[in-house]
């Protein structure tokens, strides 16, 4: 995996830190993570690491469009940039899990605009304690 992730950074123009493969290693797992989440589980194995510097991380990884973020509950989540999806968040469990859909008609009518789309975000806020494949 390492190997993926040196080859994806250097492919987006980025440096090779140790920082941004913490933070790639940890996405990569799948799931939705806030900073202060990251930092914490990155802290076990690396206890020098700052917050700045996982914010910084993040920030230059969602810059070169392989990480996400999105505001949901008033908390900004990062995910690794996938297909585009709704992310649904539980109002009942705090969960938050993605939904395949197709967003392209937004983007298409964005760009026919003039709007130079980097990315698609929609959050849904939904009541999920009625869904049975989560």
């Amino acid at each position: 995996m390492d190997t993926e992730i040196v080859e994806m950074l250097r492919g987006k123009g980025l440096k090779v830190t140790p920082q941004r493969l913490a933070v790639m290693k940890l996405l990569s797992r799948g799931g939705h993570f806030n900073g202060e989440q990251i930092y914490e589980e990155l802290k076990k194995n690396e206890p020098s690491i700052s917050l700045s510097t996982v914010y910084n991380a993040l920030e230059a990884l969602e810059n070169a469009g392989i990480v996400n973020s999105f505001e949901a509950n008033g908390i900004t989540w990062y995910e690794m940039a996938t297909k585009a999806h709704i992310n649904v968040f539980c109002l009942d469990t705090k969960e938050i899990i993605d939904v395949s859909a197709n967003l392209q008609d937004i983007e298409n009518q964005l760009m026919e605009k003039g709007f130079d789309v980097k990315n698609v975000s929609v959050v849904a806020y939904a009541s999920c304690n009625k869904v049975s494949n989560k």
